[in-house]
């Protein structure tokens, strides 16, 4: 059974809290895949915990359940409007269009005003994920800002240089791994940028910016990575708007 058809089997059930969750849900299915359960639940105008009895009431243990099984649901509505088209296409555009409701212009434009208000900028990441660091110190050198970009085996040297008013931008998928513990304990301040808003580092981390992914998980989704370049592309765009103003 899809998650629809669990929502709708037990509609009788629904309170009034569990009806205007389901009508938010139901105006646009595709907002569940880029939204955590707080967020989701700010969205529907009820608590965290009314949308965690919600998702029970229709059959999920988590509400991560509920989440993966109607973005595989609603992925499946998009590709069957036009099996021509690649799949790969239909989930770029797909994020495109879930990152679009988390980076709006005001969201963008407060956290390009944050980052340029400290001293150094440090950018890094593993894999894949190392690849948006480099762009961003490309991106920033052609407007005079130079961010260090910083493999993560020269973290620890790193931090050893940072002082009190600097950043460092970590791009991580899934936000896991010796990364973040290489980020421990460390000066300055520390901006992620990830798939994974409910990560096990929120001591260390001091902002979250969390971008879509589809599931079963970030790792495997092809066309990630591919977000975070659009947001280095976004946030240097805001940056140069921010320094001209000033």
């Amino acid at each position: 059974m899809d998650p629809i058809q669990a929502m709708e089997l037990h509609k009788a059930e629904f309170t009034k809290n569990d009806q205007q969750i389901y009508e938010t849900i139901m105006a646009n299915p595709d907002q569940v895949s880029y939204q955590s359960i707080t967020k989701l639940a700010e969205a529907c105008g009820v608590s965290q915990s009314a949308l965690s009895r919600f998702v029970k009431t229709i059959g999920y243990a988590r509400y991560q359940d509920f989440r993966s099984d109607l973005t595989a649901w609603t992925a499946q509505q998009h590709v069957s409007q036009d099996p021509n088209r690649l799949f790969y296409f239909e989930q770029l555009e797909r994020l495109l269009a879930a990152s679009e409701q988390v980076l709006t212009g005001h969201y963008m434009q407060e956290l390009a005003q944050y980052v340029i208000g400290f001293d150094q900028i440090f950018a890094t990441g593993i894999g894949k994920s190392f690849q948006p660091a480099l762009l961003l110190q490309a991106l920033a050198r052609k407007i005079h800002i130079f961010v260090h970009d910083c493999p993560s085996d020269m973290l620890h040297e790193a931090a050893d240089h940072m002082g009190e008013n600097d950043l460092i931008i970590v791009f991580s998928v899934s936000a896991r791994g010796e990364i973040m513990e290489r980020i421990r304990g460390r000066q300055g301040k520390v901006m992620l940028v990830t798939t994974n808003a409910g990560h096990a580092y929120q001591d260390v981390v001091d902002r979250t910016v969390v971008l879509p992914f589809l599931p079963p998980d970030p790792e495997t989704c092809p066309v990630s990575p591919v977000l975070m370049d659009v947001f280095v592309e976004l946030l240097v765009s805001y940056i140069i708007n921010a320094l001209t103003e000033e």
